[in-house]
């Protein structure tokens, strides 16, 4: 099954437009269930979760926030994205509790370190470890990077053809630091939804290429929630190469 595609040109509104869309999808899931489990991502998107997230009205209490990927580095460092949730968001705030947070345990290994966190996801759904099931995710947030990677997930690396791991180590990332974990296709593409964000010119080649070209040796084109959702979010700016509804009749 293909997902049901949606695209969304906010005008300079990404972060109002991102948080709304956070707080919808985690109000309604919890109307059905009682936790809220969530995949987050750093860099920008990061950023503008640590600024509006503590201003959505939601009972954190039932979230279980997870991370997309993680840079195998101290989280006292400023590549860590825990790092980053625990400084602007945890710490500056009240209501967002540290122990929502499921961060990847970076004193291990990288290759341990994946090992453990695919333990910890499973355990959080209360799946066995030697389960061959894929756990869902209710909202998965994702970045698009200039060359289309996404997680850390880039393009031509072998990681993109991986079938069994959900977490996998990278030591050679392209983009520094080079020692990362990051989810996998599979665990991705079984999300309830995924959800990226587009902001900034600088993004418009790259976006076009993944929603209108839909060039399959883009990691980020390779996103395909075959029982889900696929919500893009992009600034004018980021879709100025993009016409209308990309997604009408789809």
């Amino acid at each position: 099954m293909a997902p049901k595609r949606s695209f969304y040109r906010v005008g300079d509104a990404v972060c109002d437009e991102l948080l709304g869309l956070l707080e919808m999808f985690a109000n309604k899931t919890l109307a059905k269930q009682d936790k809220f489990r969530l995949g987050v991502s750093g860099g920008s998107l990061a950023d503008i979760l640590c600024e509006g997230m503590s201003d959505l009205r939601s009972d954190f209490s039932k979230w279980e926030i997870f991370f997309c990927d993680e840079r195998i580095v101290p989280a006292t460092d400023k590549e860590s994205t825990w790092g980053i949730f625990k400084r602007d968001l945890v710490e500056r705030f009240d209501n967002v509790p540290e122990s929502a947070f499921f961060p990847v345990n970076c004193t291990l290994d990288v290759t341990e370190a994946a090992l453990d966190y695919e333990r910890t996801i499973r355990k959080a759904f209360g799946l066995a470890e030697s389960s061959k099931e894929v756990p869902s995710f209710d909202l998965l947030i994702l970045g698009i990077g200039p060359d289309g990677h996404t997680a850390s997930l880039f393009p031509g690396h072998p990681l993109l053809s991986e079938k069994k791991k959900l977490i996998a180590p990278i030591a050679d990332s392209p983009k520094p630091p080079p020692k990362r974990v990051t989810m996998t296709l599979p665990l991705i593409n079984n999300a309830k939804a995924c959800l990226f964000g587009a902001q900034g010119g600088g993004k418009a080649e790259i976006l076009k290429k993944i929603i209108v070209d839909r060039d399959q040796s883009l990691p980020a084109s390779l996103v395909e929630p075959a029982n889900g959702e696929l919500i893009f979010v992009a600034c004018d700016a980021a879709a100025a190469l993009i016409e209308g509804d990309p997604f009408r009749g789809c």
